[in-house]
């Protein structure tokens, strides 16, 4: 399966809680799976750590306003791991 990732810190007046959540991972990208679901991904471990559920782009926005304390404590808790390009995982909160 092909998987793309984006990164879209400009479309942040569209999806402001999707971006914030993107910068507070360090820049992790949403991988884009050919169904048309997003999903925080870091495809650059093995194995793939994700830190959300797979939703369309409106519903992931919605789950990421919704849990947006969730991403802003992990970034402050790993916010040192983070800056040195780390991926911590996260505690999956999501069914």
């Amino acid at each position: 399966m092909t998987v793309e990732n984006h990164f879209r810190p400009d479309k942040a007046g569209e999806i402001p809680f999707t971006t914030e959540v993107e910068l507070l991972l360090g820049g992790i990208g949403r991988a884009m799976y050919p169904d048309g679901t997003l999903q925080f991904a870091d495809q650059d471990c093995t194995p793939v750590v994700v830190y959300s559920p797979r939703l369309a782009e409106q519903a992931l926005e919605d789950f990421c306003k919704q849990h947006i304390e969730r991403y802003r404590d992990h970034h402050k808790k790993h916010k040192a791991a983070i800056q040195e390009d780390v991926t911590p995982a996260i505690e999956p909160f999501w069914e």
